[in-house]
């Protein structure tokens, strides 16, 4: 006979059992709480009226007792009102008792053959709890009082209260108790159970409508109900939610796409020469390999090593090693890379500046705008660098087309080109920007696009100074290469 498999959950443990509902959590918890007060109030209602009771009648044999004490005290045990010894609601027993302990007057109904409880002094008081002539017979509240009369004879006066008519009350409330408070329970077990199923019917309405937006993958929104309450804040923030998420795979797929698109052209061009080399068996000359093969592995290489610099931007963020740099040496190894490798007419304004930052991120910040501006401008290009406040500005700027105003903020996102006509040995990917706004944000600083005078583009890098290290201000060198 086969053996019966236990399904295991993939980390190596037993499958769990699915967790009660927060519905059903919420309504057992709140009928616990619910029952656990009401045994305590219950509790307290007992005692409560027991004490009631117990004090009323104390209060009531204790008055009898004295009223009955005076009498004795002032005309003897035969002077005492006959109605002083009668039975009332609230008084069961009335004796008064000799020296000896012999009953010498009783109210009508009373064992007066042997009293309930033992003479005491003159002038001694007490209460005496569960009195009672034998085990079976009834109990009582007794008040003991002793008088001394005109006659020098000590007699004890005792007036009680039945316990049983006490007892009986307290019963028959428990009882009620017992009955009411069950109902009590179960009905608010019914109401919770009930109320927190409407309170989360719209939060199981909003997950709904999150799966279903998951499954169909468009970007939708949830209604956000006017209640202005928690529900509607938290409709709100799924709503902000799937913004971002629709916004990152947008970028995504945007991405995937421009990078497999870029990836492509310079392969198919290598591939292509490639290919005509094997099929003509012809060794490609030095001449295709300097003007083709070359410039497109390196535009391979360089858009490879952007892109995985983008992603682990995306992916970690962007850590900068910092270390004490001098700004000024950064810029004029730039100026000097620009003028050797460029036509173009180089002017530069350099100021002493030192800050904390990431050498080799800084620089690349510097090679992109430079490349930037040489790639546009037409005859001339200008590194100036300024202190304002907190902060050292490096600005590149070049007498090229320029940008327009709405494309200013377009052109640091990821493969933005915005002359979609141009060579792409005259252009860029579209990603040297987008690493320089990474790197500066990264930085804690500001990075903007401005028109230059006369025509073309400003790109304006803001970086902060060190609180402690103040920028060595002189008087700025400038030259023209």
């Amino acid at each position: 006979m086969p053996k019966r498999s236990r399904r295991r959950h993939p980390s190596g443990r037993g499958v769990r059992q699915r967790r009660t509902s927060v519905r059903t959590r919420l309504t057992v918890f709140g009928a616990g709480m619910l029952t656990l007060a009401l045994a305590i109030a219950g509790g307290v209602v007992l005692f409560v009226l027991y004490h009631s009771l117990t004090s009323s009648a104390d209060a009531a044999t204790s008055s009898r007792a004295t009223e009955i004490a005076d009498s004795a005290a002032t005309d003897g045990v035969g002077g005492i009102d006959p109605a002083l010894l009668v039975h009332t609601d609230t008084i069961d027993l009335v004796q008064i008792l000799d020296p000896a302990g012999r009953v010498v007057a009783a109210s009508s109904g009373d064992q007066q053959s042997r009293g309930i409880v033992g003479p005491v002094a003159a002038d001694q008081r007490q209460t005496v709890v569960d009195a009672a002539y034998g085990d079976d017979e009834p109990e009582y509240r007794v008040t003991v009082q002793g008088v001394a009369t005109p006659d020098d004879e000590t007699v004890t006066v005792v007036v009680g209260a039945a316990e049983g008519p006490i007892h009986a009350t307290v019963w028959t409330v428990f009882a009620v108790l017992c009955v009411v408070f069950p109902i009590i329970v179960a009905a608010s077990v019914v109401a919770t159970h009930y109320l927190v199923g409407r309170a989360l019917r719209p939060v199981e309405s909003i997950r709904a409508e999150v799966a279903a937006i998951s499954r169909s993958g468009r970007a939708q929104h949830i209604p956000v109900p006017a209640t202005e309450d928690e529900i509607a804040t938290l409709a709100t923030t799924m709503n902000e939610m799937l913004d971002r998420l629709a916004f990152a795979r947008e970028q995504q797929v945007r991405f995937v796409g421009d990078s497999s698109h870029e990836l492509r052209s310079p392969l198919v061009t290598i591939l292509g020469l490639l290919e005509l080399a094997r099929r003509t068996g012809e060794p490609i000359d030095h001449a295709t390999v300097s003007t083709l093969l070359l410039p497109e592995a390196h535009r391979l290489r360089d858009l490879i090593d952007d892109m995985l610099l983008l992603a682990r931007a995306d992916e970690f963020g962007m850590t900068p090693e910092l270390a004490d740099i001098d700004l000024d040496d950064l810029v004029n190894d730039e100026i000097t890379r620009l003028d050797l490798t460029t036509d173009l007419t180089v002017t530069a304004t350099v100021l002493p500046v030192r800050l904390r930052g990431d050498r080799g991120q800084i620089s690349r910040v510097l090679r992109n705008l430079s490349d930037n501006a040489a790639r546009h401008a037409r005859t001339s290009v200008d590194v100036s660098m300024a202190i304002c406040g907190a902060t050292a500005e490096v600005s590149v700027a070049d007498d090229g087309p320029g940008i327009p105003e709405p494309d200013r903020a377009r052109i640091f996102e990821r493969f933005v080109r915005l002359d979609p006509t141009r060579t792409r040995s005259v252009g860029g990917v579209g990603l040297g920007l987008s690493i320089v706004g990474e790197i500066v944000r990264a930085h804690h600083g500001t990075v903007g696009v401005t028109e230059t005078p006369g025509g073309g583009a400003t790109i304006t890098v803001s970086l902060p100074l060190p609180e402690t290290d103040q920028a060595v201000e002189s008087p700025p060198s400038s030259a023209s290469r």
